[in-house]
């Protein structure tokens, strides 16, 4: 039977339709997602003062943030709406720091209060699309979010005075010294969820709606878990540009309260101003997982700044009086990927030294430890003999525990910044319960472009018992000495503590592998005034993970197999390349003292021509300046005249001026190797991140 084959625009068309099936099957399983604005009467543009996306005009200021729907209302919600039938109503939760400004605190609001104490003139509109199509909502409710402040509290309760909560400043009514407790408006800008009722034509926004997300609270997410998060940044500016717009990221951690119950997530997505409110969903299945809120960063101290979520079951139990019980199908997650991140991460240590702490990985199943030389600077500045040396290490599997005097064999110190441990005897049977992360004999997968986490205790001190914080990235750059790999450049983010940190490759189609072992990031110092930044201040670039490959560690494998300390011994040798390579050294531009190469070997060929000095000086500056020389020509009505030997005397002269500068020199920008060790915050210091090896300390 003889069957007709398609033509090229029909398979097109089918194609077409396909895709297009698929992106709506994809779009109508997200849920609906939104800009909320509020605004009002702000004569002296107080309500301003505290949002970095506000716009005030003539005495009226507007305030924008992120919001999703979440369905139905209740009976007792829904009672003008019910049964209209060209209606619908919606529940849509926002984060409640756009609508706190606008309430009248002239005294004590309590809980019920709240929808009544707008103050007259305010408004909240809704816009879901780019037709420009505003909705008015009403306020039903403001609610603090379970949980959330407990685990605020728990990773700022060291120094609650150096956090805030907020973009680039911190907002009016988000006290962290406020004693956990009820309900309290002095903290709603942390954990406040404003409850809107927004009322839509029915016949254009039945189909769009899910049923309910609240199902799907029950399966906490795990770590690792590749995130996308929906929201509108910026969209008060423009919304047509900025309006649902959607970023990715990782589940990078979770803080837990007392009885093991998730109270917040973090995240390393890199969010704007404006998400907050947006939704968090898992990237495959769609599954919700929580609402964005705004940051937790450091006072007065730039790039430290956390992604917060709001986790599903703890919205599921304050807002789900508000919205319809419906039925719908439960979905668990069964992302592989985040499972085998689990598994790598179990081979993450803590390490504590004095008063400092980093990160280390098992490497064997003896219990030997690999992390970074400039960890162990503190306790070698008093005592240099390390077989006299002791550091405490703390494991995370089955449970959390700290084993003491585990025992310092080896630590590097001209240009490799590698340090080896191992756990004392009678520990060897930890290493069953835990992942042993083993150096690869060679990493298939080093290469630009490819997915990798990097796995370390960052930011936050011992005593906040949080496992290891992940955040993901690809390998930026490979730099290599005869063809092997000497440091690796990641863009993912990483601060203090992650020093000896694990890099872990994601590729998608294999297992993911071990690396290389964090280092460092980069910090620029500008001493110019011209520079853009402060004087006398560092910045740092979290964005920028360094990170010594697997490829040159082969001669610890060699170690653990014979225990022959020559082979560490190796990694004391002097290697100036890789000296140069981790010392960021700066490499100055060569500027020629006469123009451009071509001009150089005009000027050379200039100087082999059988001609007298008058005719080759002339036509070495004619080569060189043809347009300058033309002018001094049209000027002087001569012929400039100079001679070839003067010439080479003037070289000499500058050649020779050139060195002596070159010693005198200031660069304007230097970049020095920033070690990611952290320090426990005393009254004296509050975070200090320490340049060993590399350059100073902060």
């Amino acid at each position: 039977m003889l069957r007709r084959l398609r033509t090229n625009s029909e398979y097109g068309e089918i194609q077409s339709l396909s895709v297009q099936k698929r992106i709506e099957q994809e779009a109508s399983s997200r849920p609906l997602t939104c800009l909320v604005r509020c605004h009002g009467p702000d004569p002296n543009s107080e309500r301003a003062k505290y949002h970095l996306l506000n716009y005030t005009k003539h005495g009226h200021t507007t305030l924008s943030a992120s919001g999703v729907s979440f369905g139905i209302p209740s009976d007792s919600y829904n009672i003008d709406t019910d049964e209209d039938p060209e209606h619908i109503s919606l529940i849509v939760v926002a984060h409640a720091n756009i609508i706190t400004p606008f309430l009248n605190y002239k005294s004590p609001i309590t809980e019920e209060e709240i929808p009544n104490r707008l103050i007259p003139g305010t408004g909240i509109e809704i816009l879901f699309d780019d037709t420009e199509l505003w909705y008015p909502a009403q306020l039903l409710d403001i609610v603090e979010a379970r949980g959330v402040m407990d685990g605020v509290q728990k990773l700022s309760q060291k120094d609650n005075e150096t956090w805030e909560i907020g973009f680039s400043r911190g907002l009016q009514f988000a006290d962290l010294t406020t004693p956990i407790g009820e309900f309290s408006m002095r903290n709603v800008d942390i954990a406040g969820l404003a409850i809107l009722k927004v009322v839509l034509p029915r016949d254009k926004w039945q189909s769009k709606l899910m049923d309910n997300l609240l199902p799907n609270a029950i399966h906490p997410p795990t770590q690792g878990t590749q995130l996308l998060l929906m929201g509108s940044p910026f969209g008060i500016l423009n919304p047509k540009v900025f309006l649902n717009s959607v970023t990715h990221g990782m589940l990078s951690n979770v803080v837990e309260g007392p009885l093991n119950e998730i109270n917040l997530l973090m995240t390393d997505a890199r969010m704007l101003a404006g998400y907050e409110g947006g939704v968090a969903i898992e990237r495959h299945s769609k599954r919700f997982i929580g609402i964005i809120m705004p940051p937790l960063r450091r006072k007065n101290r730039h790039n430290v700044e956390v992604g917060l979520i709001i986790p599903a079951l703890s919205i599921k139990q304050t807002i789900s009086k508000y919205i319809k019980s419906q039925s719908k199908e439960l979905t668990e997650s069964n992302d592989e990927m985040s499972q085998l991140i689990c598994e790598a991460k179990r081979s993450v240590v803590m390490i504590s030294v004095k008063n400092t702490w980093a990160s280390g990985i098992i490497i064997s199943n003896s219990g030997h430890i690999i992390t970074n030389a400039h960890v162990l600077y503190p306790i070698l500045k008093d005592e240099p003999d390390i077989t006299k040396c002791f550091v405490n290490i703390r494991i995370d599997y089955p449970y959390k525990q700290w084993i003491n005097n585990v025992r310092v064999i080896f630590v590097s110190h001209p240009c490799w910044d590698i340090a080896l441990l191992k756990f004392p005897d009678g520990y060897d049977y930890i290493t069953r319960e835990l992942s042993v992360a083993e150096i690869p004999l060679s990493s298939q997968n080093l290469e630009k472009a490819v997915s990798v986490v990097a796995i370390g205790h960052s930011i936050f001190e011992p005593s906040i018992n949080l496992q290891p914080t992940i955040s993901q990235g690809i390998i930026s750059n490979i730099a290599k000495v005869n063809e092997k790999p000497i440091l690796i450049q990641a863009s993912s983010s990483i601060h203090n503590g992650s020093s000896g940190g694990l890099l872990l490759s994601l590729p998608p189609k294999s297992r993911p592998q071990f690396l290389g072992v964090l280092a460092s990031n980069i910090q620029l110092s500008m001493n110019n005034s011209n520079s853009l930044l402060p004087k006398n201040e560092n910045n740092t670039v979290i964005h920028l993970t360094l990170a010594i490959p697997c490829e040159a560690l082969h001669d610890i494998n060699i170690y653990l197999d014979t225990e022959d300390p020559h082979w560490l011994h190796q990694f004391e040798k002097e290697d100036p390349s890789a000296t140069s390579i981790w010392g960021l050294e700066f490499v100055p531009p060569v500027y020629s003292n006469f123009g451009t190469t071509e001009q150089q070997q005009r000027y050379q060929r200039s100087l082999s021509a059988k001609e007298d000095d008058k005719k080759n000086s002339g036509s070495f500056f004619k080569a060189l300046f043809p347009r300058a020389l033309s002018a001094k020509i049209k000027e002087r009505r001569k012929p400039l005249v100079i001679n070839t030997k003067e010439i080479e005397l003037q070289k000499e002269r500058e050649r020779k001026n050139e060195i002596l500068n070159k010693k005198k020199l200031e660069y304007s920008n230097i970049i020095n190797t920033r070690s990611l060790n952290g320090v426990i915050e005393t009254d004296e210091n509050i975070y200090i991140s320490t340049n060993i090896l590399y350059g100073s300390k902060l």
